[in-house]
This record gives structure tokens, sequence and C-alpha cells, in this order.
């Protein structure tokens, strides 16, 4: 996406947007259509083409690895009860 001579661009349309995100294109749709990244369909393109915000993908992948890296810890911490309670 970005060489040493170009841009990257900050909104991204849907077919890049999945392929950045590895999110499917209806995933991506319903996930701007909640609020929970932004995106939209595109008003000055005549197809109204969807279009997405780079910066809001990223930030929503960054709060999925929390929430993993949160239950990891959580796991652990039960798993160290669990082995207490069975001495």
């Amino acid at each position: 996406m970005n060489d040493n001579n170009s841009i990257t661009p900050r909104w991204i349309r849907l077919k890049e947007a999945t392929q950045y995100a590895k999110i499917g294109k209806k995933r991506l749709i319903d996930l701007a259509q909640s609020g929970v990244i932004k995106g939209a369909q595109d008003q000055d393109n005549k197809r109204y083409d969807w279009i997405f915000d780079r910066l809001s993908i990223d930030a929503y992948r960054e709060v999925q690895m929390s929430i993993n890296e949160d239950r990891e810890i959580a796991r652990k911490i039960l798993d160290s009860i669990n082995n207490r309670s069975k001495r």
C-alpha cells in the first residue's frame, strides 16, 4: 500500500479495507453502520462505494488485542486458583 514516493491514505475503499483489516465486506459495513469503526458510502462517488477510516480500523483491532490479552490474564488467574484448590 505504501512505497517511498506514495502517501498512505487515511480513507480506503471497501476492497482495500477488507485486505487491510482481514475482515469480510459485510462485517466491515456492519461495524461502520453500528458506529464501531468510521465508514460511510462515499457521496462524491457516483456508485456510492463504501469508504473506511484506516485509523478507526486500527483502533478496532487494538481493542480486540487488549481484550484477548485480558482474557489470557484472566485464564491464567483462574488456572492458578484451580491448581491451588486441587492441592
